[in-house]
């Protein structure tokens, strides 16, 4: 995992483009820190979002944050959402897995977390670039990922030792869990993805797997339903996966088998 030696900046963000919070949801805050009022459950997500929009700006740019303050108050030192250094993506995991739980209802948040995100990762990709003295893509990363997971996939059958096929499963759900992580930084990062890499498949396939192993290290026969992400959540990176999209409209068997792969997961 390629960590920055420095915290990751971002200098454009796009504070214009913040979501305001209304004087009666200011309001409304201020009751139920007192126990008064009820907020609905999409009200309460509402106030986490804003919430996790100003954590995600002070970590990435603490000079921005000020603005964000002044726009919609709320004391840094009060809010439930950490402010982390951030030298790599992950440790912005908190946001990645929130983005695709938040409802239809709360699109204007998403879709403002959702450019946090991507400008967060163009500029994390600019710096590794630099770093490595290449052009860096996450496609890349994600691929060699998953690859080198279904390589070791492929050895376990081979395995008997308990030792030996406790590590390999422990390396397997390692290379997994990154390969599905920088394919869902190369979705949000807008990187122009190459068909051929089949990398949604090779995602689902990865978390499919992952939620077979069971917690002490045993692999089941069937994936955990906890493990799994719901099939609108699936959607969330299908619809942003360009290279599906394109595909899904002039062809009837990849049809086909992106209908089979959600059904294979659990409905909402």
């Amino acid at each position: 995992m390629d960590v920055l030696g420095n915290p990751l900046v971002v200098p454009n963000l796009p504070t214009h483009k913040l979501p305001r919070q209304s004087f009666g949801d200011r309001l409304a805050r201020t009751l139920s820190r007192f126990g008064l009022g009820s907020q609905s459950a999409d009200t309460k997500l509402r106030w986490k979002l804003h919430d996790t929009i100003q954590a995600t700006m002070a970590s990435l740019s603490p000079a921005v944050t000020a603005l964000a303050e002044r726009r919609a108050p709320l004391k840094r030192k009060s809010l439930p959402v950490p402010v982390v250094v951030v030298r790599h993506p992950y440790h912005l995991r908190h946001v990645f897995e929130l983005l695709p739980q938040i409802p239809a209802t709360l699109a204007l948040e998403r879709r403002f977390l959702e450019l946090l995100m991507t400008r967060a990762l163009k500029r994390y990709g600019e710096q590794m670039s630099l770093t490595k003295g290449s052009p860096f893509s996450f496609e890349h990363e994600a691929r060699e990922y998953f690859f080198a997971g279904f390589r070791l996939e492929k050895q376990l059958k081979k395995v008997n030792s308990p030792d030996e096929r406790f590590a390999t499963l422990q390396a397997i759900h390692t290379h997994y869990f990154h390969g599905r992580n920088y394919y869902y930084y190369a979705l949000l990062r807008r990187e122009r993805l190459d068909p051929d890499n089949k990398l949604f498949m090779l995602f689902a396939r990865a978390i499919y797997f992952m939620a077979r192993v069971d917690w002490n290290g045993e692999l089941l026969d069937k994936p955990s339903p906890r493990g799994m992400p719901n099939r609108d959540e699936l959607l969330f990176f299908v619809e942003r996966d360009k290279s599906v999209m394109t595909r899904y409209r002039s062809d009837q068997d990849f049809q086909r088998q992106v209908k089979a792969v959600l059904e294979a997961f659990p409905a909402a």
